[in-house]
């Protein structure tokens, strides 16, 4: 199978966006497609990427974080009308509409959540959502505009952004900095009882919020984890 790039550009300064024609696909919110590239990489051929676009529309968007890479580079490239190889989808990070959702984001596992998120608002589901965010800088708050827009007109939606690293920011930011922690979490939770919590980002990420979670008396059966690798 093959997309087509109908548009190509920068998120953020480090991130960049791809928008693919809408194919006769099914897919559910959170889950991924590979995408392969004409291009040698010491690390393949492909990347896995998850749909940072909800099923309810029209089009298929991924965004990555664009490194020095080959494949990075050669992603980076691609041009308007340019077609692209892909197998899938895959995974198992649904969205389960049924219980309130937690969820928590490190720097690009932000895609499945703007996947799930837009899911619901354009669904009418009245789950009621609370995004965590990690960024390094304001600047690097990729759908920023989104996900402040959805926040102010859905009041099952919240958006708790974390900025970790403020000193290499030239924006003013007057929001929470450093990383997410118990602290911050129960202060925008009413109770953690009932709720489903999903966390995807780096793995070193991942791995701390699952353990914290856990220490905080979040049951491990509560909680879903995707690991993004290969940056």
């Amino acid at each position: 199978m093959e997309f087509e790039i109908t548009q190509i550009y920068y998120e953020t300064p480090t991130i960049i966006s791809v928008k693919f024609k809408k194919e006769n696909i099914n897919y559910r919110a959170g889950t991924y497609m590979v995408y392969l590239l004409d291009v040698q990489d010491a690390k393949g051929n492909f990347r896995d990427f998850s749909f940072a676009s909800s099923p309810t529309e029209d089009f298929i968007l991924i965004s990555t974080r664009i490194t020095g890479t080959p494949y990075k580079q050669k992603l980076a490239s691609l041009k308007k009308d340019d077609k692209v190889s892909v197998k899938g989808p895959f995974g198992h990070f649904f969205f389960y509409p049924e219980k309130e959702a937690v969820m928590i984001a490190g720097g690009i596992g932000i895609t499945p959540f703007r996947s799930m998120t837009k899911y619901a608002i354009d669904s009418k589901l009245d789950t009621k959502i609370t995004l965590f965010y990690g960024s390094r800088t304001p600047e690097e708050i990729a759908f920023r505009k989104e996900l402040y827009s959805w926040q102010k007109a859905n009041p099952n939606f919240k958006v708790v952004n974390v900025i970790s690293s403020i000193k290499d920011s030239k924006e003013q930011w007057n929001g929470l900095t450093g990383f997410i922690d118990e602290k911050i979490i129960r202060s925008n939770l009413n109770h953690l009882n009932n709720k489903l919590f999903y966390i995807c980002g780096p793995p070193p990420m991942v791995d701390a919020m699952f353990d914290l979670l856990k220490l905080i008396g979040v049951k491990e059966e509560d909680i879903r984890v995707e690991h993004f690798t290969g940056y």
